[in-house]
């Protein structure tokens, strides 16, 4: 256990960058041994998962020192509550993903599950990284095997939505790099903790420089979370993907989203010069993002062009909690974060049982009632997940963003914004549900098509029935992010070949 611990940070990378090289060297000779692969690295992932949520539950943060080289010299992962929480989200909705894949032909192609395994390591290093230009590397990593998943069974619609999802990325792709070395060229490193400290100490003459650099990650981490105004992207990409890709990209905007809330309590932390401009900025944008995603969801008239509109404004929502600054809109935002995304997933899933309605996979002699009763309960729980309605986890997580934006300057703004986008997108569920579910054909794909979606509704239905160890989990969470003297002692405080200790704040 004591080496699991060691080593945990640099598992979540090694685990599926090893399994897509294995399924890679296994290639055409056995599809079923490449299925093997994915489910042993996405089982071991799941363990990690739960040992790092545990882990640092207990007070502590896991620095690991890749090549052994002390911090900001070297590269280094950090193993904080945040990076844990999305770690195991990512191994959860992969597990859905892929159980929900070996129903379709995806995995019947060769390239399939080392393009999924690469994604995995992707997310998970981008959530792991406590250095800039490697969060540009796992950036890149995890678009390029997006790219390869987007394509898979290609036609003309894939091909037109890929080409402007790589446009536009490797456009955000430049602007990083230009932000990274604004920041480099100015304080000499790239490592967040040391940037953190540097930033704050720099010279009145180089602060706009500083600023200005914070701006282009923005626009950069902007791109990834599908703000306003570039979130054009998102909607045809994810309606042109396949069904459980759609499913697993439901998790790729948080990318953005958790780079936003590392970059407001982290590198520009709360109080420092950089920090006050960004987040006027992101409390005018994001929520106007939230009213705009909302009236994309009363125009939309499929499924899968509702779910987008929905993963654009749960990104505003978040980083909406993220620009209010205080500790309980913080917790709301991860909160919500956690079940919004199962319930995307789960509806993209949806999205394919019934798109694939009266096709040859449905079943004569199936007792059609049943199944639509089944397909109807699982399409409301989602719904009112996604549109924050009682007793759900959206609900809880917007009632605490809400109490936490009554204490900002702008109260009134951000409570109407929040209110009236989630009432406009509950009218738009309710159009789509009535003619989906009400207005119904006479057949539908057989029940053994849901067990993907079962279990993530089941998980969205325990986030309310443990909602309050969950909850002191992102409250804690949300007070360690607004501490950056943690994560400046611990990162920088690391020597090599150091035993994890308990995380204490930097004197």
């Amino acid at each position: 256990m004591e080496t699991l611990i060691k080593h945990l940070p640099m598992l979540p990378i090694a685990i599926p960058l090893l399994g897509a090289a294995l399924a890679l060297i296994v290639g055409e000779k056995s599809i079923v041994r490449q299925r093997t692969i994915a489910w042993i690295c996405i089982l071991f992932m799941l363990g990690v998962g739960v040992v790092a949520i545990n882990h640092t539950a207990r007070g502590y943060l896991a620095i690991y020192l890749v090549g052994n080289w002390q911090a900001p010299f070297g590269i280094a992962l950090a193993l904080d509550k945040l990076s844990a929480m999305m770690l195991l989200l990512t191994s959860f909705i992969a597990a859905i993903v892929l159980l929900a894949a070996q129903r379709s032909q995806l995995l019947s192609g060769t390239f399939f599950i080392p393009l999924f395994l690469l994604q995995l390591m992707g997310l998970n290093g981008a959530f792991l990284t406590a250095d800039l230009f490697n969060l540009f590397v796992f950036f890149e990593v995890l678009l390029a095997a997006s790219y390869g998943l987007l394509l898979q069974q290609p036609d003309q619609q894939k091909t037109n939505a890929a080409t402007h999802y790589v446009v536009l990325n490797l456009i955000g792709s430049a602007l990083f790099l230009i932000a990274a070395s604004l920041l480099y060229g100015i304080t000499g490193t790239l490592n967040m903790a040391d940037l953190s400290v540097k930033i704050h100490a720099l010279p009145p003459s180089s602060r706009p420089l500083a600023v200005a650099a914070g701006f282009i990650l923005l626009t950069v981490f902007a791109i990834k979370a599908a703000l306003l105004p570039l979130n054009f992207w998102l909607t045809g990409t994810y309606r042109a993907a396949e069904t459980p890709i759609s499913a697993l990209f439901a998790i790729m905007t948080k990318v953005g989203v958790v780079a936003i809330i590392r970059a407001l309590t982290l590198i520009y932390p709360d109080g420092t010069f950089g920090n006050v401009v960004m987040t006027k900025a992101l409390i005018v944008i994001a929520p106007i993002t939230m009213f705009v995603a909302a009236c994309g969801a009363l125009a939309a008239r499929e499924l899968k062009t509702l779910i987008g509109w929905s993963i654009v404004g749960s990104a505003g929502i978040i980083v909406t909690a993220a620009a209010i600054g205080n500790a309980k809109a913080l917790s709301g935002a991860l909160f919500y974060l956690i079940g919004s995304t199962l319930a995307s997933a789960c509806l993209f899933l949806l999205a394919a049982a019934l798109d694939n309605r009266n096709t040859s996979n449905s079943v004569a002699t199936t007792d059609h009632s049943t199944i639509w009763k089944v397909t109807g309960a699982l399409f409301l729980i989602c719904a009112m997940t996604l549109t924050s309605l009682p007793p759900f986890s959206g609900f809880i997580g917007k009632a605490v963003i809400l109490a936490g934006a009554v204490q900002h300057l702008w109260p009134t703004y951000l409570t109407t914004v929040i209110l009236v986008s989630g009432f406009m997108m509950l009218i738009a569920y309710v159009n789509i549900g009535s003619r989906l579910l009400l207005k119904r054909d006479s057949s539908v794909n057989p029940p053994a098509g849901y067990l993907p979606m079962g279990i993530a509704v089941a998980s969205i239905v325990s986030l309310t029935l443990f909602a309050a160890p969950i909850q002191r989990f992102t409250d804690q969470t949300a007070i360690e992010l607004r501490q950056p003297q943690i994560m400046q002692g611990n990162v920088l405080g690391k020597r090599p070949m150091d035993k994890i200790k308990k995380m204490e704040p930097a004197k």
